[in-house]
């Protein structure tokens, strides 16, 4: 009896000293796998462009071209602080520091970018089929843009998209056509003016007389809407707020985009700001349609809903994707105007 509880207490003896052995072990192999991680950082940071670029030439080091200049940034998340504030300025004065003339390379968490302001280069990007598609952001997945022009990859679905827009939005027939329609829009602009000038009321921001006019022009265009400058309505004022909320949620700089280990926190809630805005495009612009195929689309002239309405075979859309194609096309017009107002 004594003999066997002697034995037993080596045992328990021993199975405590592997215990410890193995408590130590996994300590010191965590430890070397977080001082590798750090190195490896560090020397993907240290290539020029930043960390994305360095992880990139790593993956594949026999090198075929000199590498890109441009800014390390920081560690892990390379050069987001670019994207802050105004972009194009801090961008540039990068460009400047780095000495990159013709093309910059930076890195935005895990995604490698490229930036020029040579036209000759900026013509051989344009007319590369390595930037076909383009990344779909996860705001403008969301919102529905992957399934337009600007974001579907490039196959047959896309090809329907260009021959819709190249024969029925950009034509010179579709131009003309619209002309009395922008005359309209442009007086009604002059006549507030005159009319505040004359009574002296409130001053009028230009700028949002601008995008009132953009919004009253899409009406027409898109939905066979029309609308007077100066009037206010609750169709309008929804389609304001939906297109504003659109258009800030898809230019804000989502982290979750460039760096995959944030993806299931969605720390900036822009996951959530989307599942809100869906439903309501959805009903604002399905009722639309609705109304369209019911032979009700407001008595005006052919707008863009009768066009997709219209197509036959192979180019006919679903109601899905009409209602995404018509959401773009409205954003579209919001990115017009800023782009004429800035």
């Amino acid at each position: 009896m004594i003999r066997s509880d002697v034995e037993s207490l080596w045992l328990f003896a021993l199975a405590s000293k592997c215990e410890s052995l193995t408590t130590l072990n996994t300590i010191f192999l965590a430890f070397l796998f977080l001082l590798s991680c750090l190195i490896l950082n560090l020397l993907f940071w240290a290539h020029p462009g930043g960390p994305a670029w360095g992880k990139h030439r790593w993956r594949k080091p026999i090198p075929t071209f000199p590498p890109i200049p441009g800014p390390k940034g920081i560690p892990i998340i390379g050069s987001m602080d670019l994207m802050a504030g105004l972009a194009h300025h801090k961008i540039a004065a990068a460009a400047q520091a780095s000495r990159a003339k013709r093309l910059m390379a930076f890195s935005l968490g895990q995604t490698r970018a490229v930036v020029t302001c040579n036209p000759d280069v900026a013509k051989q990007i344009l007319n590369s089929s390595t930037f076909a598609d383009r990344p779909v952001k996860e705001s403008a997945y969301n919102l529905m843009f992957n399934r337009s022009i600007g974001f579907a990859p490039y196959g047959v679905y896309w090809k329907t998209l260009r021959k819709i827009a190249a024969a029925h939005l950009f034509c010179p027939k579709q131009v003309k056509a619209s002309e009395q329609q922008r005359l309209e829009i442009a007086n009604q602009m002059v006549a507030l003016l005159a009319s505040n000038k004359r009574t002296d009321t409130t001053d009028i921001r230009v700028r949002d007389m601008l995008k009132r006019a953009s919004l009253s022009n899409m009406m027409c265009s898109v939905f066979g809407r029309k609308y007077d400058v100066g009037s206010t309505n609750s169709e309008t004022e929804e389609l304001r707020d939906l297109v504003d909320q659109g258009y800030d949620l898809l230019g804000e700089v989502n982290w979750s985009d460039h760096l995959s280990f944030l993806a299931d926190f969605d720390i900036q809630k822009i996951r959530f700001r989307c599942s809100r805005i869906v439903p309501r495009v959805n009903r604002f612009v399905g009722r639309i349609i609705a109304e369209h195929k019911a032979g009700n689309g407001g008595g005006m002239s052919r707008d863009f809903v009768d066009v997709l309405l219209s197509l036959e075979g192979i180019d006919r859309l679903s109601d899905s994707d009409m209602i995404a194609v018509l959401w773009v096309r409205i954003n579209k017009q919001k990115f017009n105007y800023v782009s004429r107002s800035v």
